[in-house]
């Protein structure tokens, strides 16, 4: 109250920070899912991405050399042993595989996408609660990819008007990240099933 002590930061590691409250017993799975979520909003959004080396390498707090070092910032910044490191990615069945092996499939999809020009343009959709949505287009020609982010860690179906965001009706339409296609109706109507924290990146087929 007399203005001597206020918050400035919160220093927690950004992966942990997305957890809920005092969950222990979600999978790897579904943390990386959750996680990479998150990383394809940043990805999908107008400009140049700037990727933090522990988010590429699915890092969590390092709570022993913030305490050890008494700089609360050291929970952020722990320095990796290349050899564990290199193993850690190696095993299938880690955290760190799982992040970074997800992180490397959306960078090479996102880089072959002609809609993710930096300087191209990019709308925010309101088409449901759950869903982060972004329309990307490419200045000059008719590029355009909807990014739809599951942000909740509920099964959701969604059925949008693909035609109102610039696509023909008569399209279908490919998932870039997965290869997946997905069919309209007849009247250019697109129906989606996302599961907890799915994704996806869609061009017209």
């Amino acid at each position: 109250p007399d203005g001597t002590r206020s918050p400035y930061e919160l220093n927690m590691n950004y992966l942990d920070a997305l957890e809920p409250p005092g969950r222990v017993d979600e999978s790897i799975e579904l943390i990386s899912k959750r996680f990479l979520s998150s990383q394809a909003i940043m990805l999908a959004l107008k400009g140049l991405p700037g990727i933090y080396f522990h988010s590429l390498v699915g890092s969590r707090g390092w709570t022993t050399g913030a305490e050890d070092s008494g700089e609360p910032r050291t929970i952020n910044r722990e320095k990796l042993g290349r050899k564990k490191l290199v193993e850690e990615l190696s095993n299938s069945s880690s955290l760190r595989h799982h992040v970074f092996s997800g992180y490397i499939r959306l960078l090479k999809c996102r880089a072959g996408v002609k809609a993710f020009d930096p300087f191209g343009d990019q709308r925010v959709l309101k088409i449901n609660q759950s869903l982060f949505t972004v329309l990307r287009t490419r200045n000059g020609d008719s590029s355009r990819l909807l990014c739809l982010h599951n942000v909740s860690a509920n099964r959701r179906r969604v059925t949008l008007d693909a035609k109102a965001y610039g696509f023909d009706p008569t399209s279908d339409y490919r998932d870039v990240i997965s290869g997946r296609g997905f069919q309209s109706d007849n009247t250019g109507r697109l129906t989606l099933t996302f599961g907890p924290y799915d994704f996806f990146w869609l061009i017209a087929a």
